[in-house]
């Protein structure tokens, strides 16, 4: 309770009292959300030991090359409990083809004599001489690492028994025998929070599959990730970004997967496999307490983003760890890969009845009030990626303005085109929309929210046939 108050007047000295009582108010509904994370059962955990097995056996007869597992986990004065419980979660993993690489930078190795009254050779202690940064000594930790992939573990948070075999199972279904490497380049799991004891669940991150927008907007992959060693190896942590160095780390294998129209190999895991422990030391319940990792964060994305030649401004949105990211030069020119940016429309009763569309025609967000984020994760507030966005709200990259034509039979007013209406006699209606961005489609008065809906699903859908992503910009309205 008193972590909450701590949290809500923070908010309201960065943004104000009236926005303040919304976000409260929606955390509150959201705290109300009825959460169990189904952990799996014993004869779950058994099957897939036996499943485990079999895969084995086939690697014996010439099958894949089962995926080794180099677990990283940096440790620094570690209260001893937190550390017994990360240790046991990993070493109840169903799929044992692992090591745990404990990368100590206590001054006491305290640490060192409690991982080695488990008596199991995969795990690895090392005590470092010094403590370096996180950065740094994940860095040491990831020397020493022998696994096909490498996956980052908090010295005080718990896996699912299951987290490592949803991985390999993954990775084993992407490869082919004939292949030297695996294809995939990082998975993600979905995760949630848990209480000090690790006994209290809550608050599930339920993770989209990849989208490079709205990470550019916040590190929503997190926990619990794996990357390909050779990958991680060649780039490494950087100290620069102290705090935010997983971030920056997950962003340039992302970035380049992107860049290289590889992001097939970017792999969600839709389950909870992840448990994020909170206490009185951790960012998860005082966020506040690491502002450092959020200004570090920003200064990752801007610069990654300017480092591959995207021209781009980062700022902070009104949630901690939050960021928007603007491009002076206009999107078109910088984000050569964008070919339509779609934004909000909201009713008369500033909730959201359009903009952001799913394929199968769902509005994303329908019903949110204006002054709502969309949840812990604050997802309506982000730029993302779309499947598809609303034509009442929509600027369109020049060399596709014709097919819009081609598609639903709709004209595409840019600036000059407006300029020359507003120079004749033709008299129309200014949208909020049209005032702010210069644009203006014209939709026939007969459509109806659900042909306005089709259309622009239907053109979205070529648009991305022809090699462009779809933005869809919250910031970009129209009432």
């Amino acid at each position: 309770m008193l972590n909450s108050i701590r949290k809500t007047i923070n908010y309201a000295k960065r943004n104000g009292i009236k926005s303040a009582c919304y976000a409260a108010l929606e955390r509150l509904g959201d705290s109300k959300v009825p959460y169990v994370f189904n952990a799996p059962s014993d004869n779950e955990l058994i099957r897939e030991r036996e499943e485990v097995k079999s895969w084995k056996l086939g690697e014996k007869n010439g099958g894949k090359k089962m995926p080794f597992f180099s677990i990283l986990v940096p440790c620094y004065n570690t209260p001893v409990t937190y550390f017994k419980e990360m240790v046991s979660s990993v070493l109840s993993q169903t799929y044992p083809d692992f090591e745990l690489i404990l990368a100590d930078a206590s001054k006491v190795p305290v640490l060192k004599q409690i991982a080695d009254e488990y008596s199991d050779h995969r795990i690895r202690y090392v005590h470092l001489e010094k403590n370096s940064g996180i950065s740094e000594n994940t860095n040491k930790a990831l020397e020493l690492a022998n696994g096909d992939y490498c996956a980052l573990l908090d010295h005080d948070d718990l896996l699912s028994g299951d987290a490592l075999y949803h991985f390999a199972k993954k990775i084993l279904g992407s490869s082919t025998l004939s292949e030297s490497n695996y294809p995939i380049r990082l998975l993600y799991s979905d995760e949630d929070k848990c209480d000090g004891e690790g006994r209290k669940f809550y608050e599930p991150h339920i993770k989209p599959d990849y989208n490079f927008d709205y990470l550019l907007s916040n590190n929503y992959i997190c926990h619990f990730t794996a990357v390909r060693t050779d990958i991680l190896k060649e780039i490494k942590f950087r100290e620069y970004y102290d705090g935010a160095q997983d971030f920056d780390m997950i962003l340039r294998v992302c970035m380049q997967a992107t860049i290289n129209s590889d992001e097939k190999n970017i792999v969600h895991i839709p389950r909870v496999l992840y448990h994020w422990r909170c206490h009185n030391n951790s960012t998860a319940v005082n966020p506040e307490s690491k502002s450092y990792a959020y200004n570090a964060g920003r200064r990752n994305v801007e610069d990654n983003l300017n480092a591959s030649g995207i021209k781009a401004e980062v700022t902070d949105l009104p949630h901690v760890g939050f960021y928007r990211v603007s491009y002076p030069d206009g999107i078109f020119k910088a984000r050569r890969d964008i070919g339509v940016v779609g934004g909000t429309i909201y009713g008369k009763s500033n909730e959201i009845v359009g903009g952001l569309y799913k394929e199968n025609g769902e509005v994303m967000f329908k019903g949110l009030h204006k002054g709502f984020s969309g949840g812990f994760q604050h997802r309506a507030v982000c730029q993302q990626d779309a499947e598809a966005v609303d034509l009442r709200c929509m600027k369109i990259r020049k060399n596709l303005r014709p097919l819009l034509k081609e598609v639903t039979g709709l004209t595409y007013l840019g600036k000059k085109e407006r300029m020359a209406l507003k120079s004749s006699d033709e008299v129309f209606e200014t949208t909020s929309y049209e005032k702010e961005t210069g644009h203006r489609i014209e939709i026939p008065k007969n459509w109806d929210e659900e042909k306005i809906r089709r259309e622009s699903i239907r053109f979205c859908k070529v648009v991305r046939k022809q090699g462009y992503k779809i933005l869809w910009d919250p910031m970009m309205k129209q009432k």
